[in-house]
Parts: structure tokens; C-alpha cells; sequence
């Protein structure tokens, strides 16, 4: 097997179902919040949600118990109750028109392809409703034993147009224990949900030069500054314009051959 290194692009975990039971309004995102059971909703809302009830039961031609909640990912949903039909729909359609409501209906009872349009344009044009995804707790931990991260990050930005890198953290990752045989080490990471650069601890040594660092994490500000590429069923993350972009920077030559000379002793771990 070839020893290697490797750099991450990393996905954020999906989040756990949540209950489908009743909750209030404060609580977290993506819960549904029951309106019809809730007396802390106020009585504005709750008109609203009453009539987007008796409209969609009228057009499902069924009784309804409608769930409205804040999820990032799904939009509208549903599911036979018993002698009713439970539809959790976003907080959007508390504004939707008639037609869009029948829409919905058709799609719900039928999944009538153009009725799915027309609910699939409302949500495009309501998608500045949709809350962005809330940053998981990250304890961020720019300075090492040896390299600082801040520093060499902010001296990477000017490779970027102004305003490239706002938002992205960076933080040395946990110290794992090496596994007896390992063979590859993945040295930096990029969660794009979190806007997160890891890099892996192992560079925090005294013979780890700040050019390679910077290199490493170079890479991984690339992974937020150039999107992947969809081919086919699969995505590209390290597209032609990824690469071109990290060949041409102004430590990578030296970096290469610095890492092919050091290899087995970055896999050691020192």
C-alpha cells in the first residue's frame, strides 16, 4: 500500500431526526411547532396557520394537522395520521396565496408534476426565509507549541480578491494516537457548513518549516475560494482551476519536495 498524505474536504454530519411531537416556538431550529397546540403561539400567527389548514384540507379533500417549522432542508413534507394527513410545511407558506396552496394540494395528494413546479418556484423565491445553518461549538485554537495559524493565515489572504476569505476560522485539530501501520495522514480539513480549516497537529513541530503550514493551509483555504464541480452522479472538489491555482502558489515547489523528503517521518508523527 502507498504511503500518503492527504488533505480533506470535509462534510458536516447530517443532523439527527428530530421528535415529531409539539414543541414551542423557541426552541431549536428544525423542530415543528403544532400551532393548534400551542397557546404561546401569538393569535396573528395562529390565524394564519388556520387558514393554511382549512385550505389545504379543503384541497386534499381530508382532515389536516399542519406542523410549521424552520428546517433548512426539507420544505414541505407529509405522512398519512390516521383519518388525517400530518403536513410539515416551512414557515414560508404561512404567506402563500391560493394558488400556491392548491398547488400544494395537488402535489401532496397526486405529486402532479406541474403543481410540484409551481410549490418548487415559491420556494425559490422565499429562499431568503430559509435560516442559515447555525455553527456547530468549535473550540478555536490558532496558537501552537511552535506555529501560530492567525499570523500565517492572515499572510495568505492577499492571494485571495478582498472579502474571499470573511467568515472562515481556523484552528489546530485534536492530537488522535496513531495507529499502529498507518500509511496516510490527512494533514488539513475544510467543514464548508462551518467555514472550519483543521489542520492536523502533527505540523505543530520545531523541524515542520511555516512555508509547509502555510501550504497545508493554502490548500485548504482554496477548498472555500474555488467550489466543486458536479460530473455526473460524482463531485469534483480538486477541479482543473483547484489545482491550477495550487501549483501556482509560491510555496508549492518547495513544499513538494520538502514533504517527499519528510514523508515517513510526518507519518511517524515526529
Amino acid at each position: 500500500m502507498r504511503r500518503q498524505l492527504s488533505f480533506g474536504f470535509e462534510e458536516a454530519p447530517a443532523a439527527s431526526p428530530e421528535p415529531e411531537s409539539a414543541v414551542a416556538p423557541s426552541a431549536p431550529r428544525d423542530r415543528g411547532t403544532v400551532l393548534d397546540a400551542d397557546p404561546t403561539v401569538p393569535e396573528v400567527l395562529r390565524r394564519s396557520a388556520l387558514s393554511l389548514t382549512e385550505r389545504l384540507a379543503a384541497a386534499l379533500g381530508r382532515p389536516v394537522r399542519l406542523v410549521v417549522t424552520d428546517n433548512r432542508r426539507t420544505m414541505v413534507s407529509a405522512r398519512a395520521a390516521g383519518a388525517r394527513i400530518e403536513v410539515r410545511l416551512h414557515h414560508m407558506f404561512l404567506e402563500a396565496d391560493d394558488a400556491v396552496v392548491e398547488a400544494l394540494g395537488r402535489y401532496l395528494a397526486r405529486r402532479e408534476a406541474k403543481a410540484g413546479a409551481a410549490v418548487d418556484a415559491f420556494i425559490e423565491a422565499q429562499r431568503h426565509r430559509i435560516g442559515r445553518r447555525r455553527r456547530r461549538r468549535t473550540s478555536i485554537r490558532t496558537r501552537g507549541a511552535v506555529h501560530d495559524l492567525a499570523p500565517l493565515f492572515r499572510s495568505l489572504l492577499g492571494d485571495f480578491p478582498p472579502g474571499a476569505m470573511e467568515g472562515v476560522r481556523v484552528t489546530w485539530g485534536r492530537r488522535v494516537r496513531r495507529r499502529a501501520g498507518q500509511r496516510s495522514i490527512q494533514l488539513g480539513t475544510y467543514v464548508p457548513q462551518d467555514q472550519l480549516i483543521r489542520v492536523h497537529p502533527v505540523l505543530d513541530q520545531a523541524w515542520v518549516p511555516s512555508f509547509y503550514v502555510a501550504t497545508v493551509l493554502f490548500h485548504e483555504m482554496l477548498h472555500h475560494a474555488v467550489p466543486p464541480e458536479r460530473e455526473g452522479g460524482r463531485v469534483r472538489y480538486h477541479t482543473a482551476t483547484f489545482r491550477a491555482r495550487e501549483r501556482a502558489f509560491r510555496h508549492h515547489a518547495e513544499a513538494e519536495r520538502w514533504e517527499k523528503a519528510h514523508l515517513t517521518r510526518l507519518l511517524r508523527g515526529g
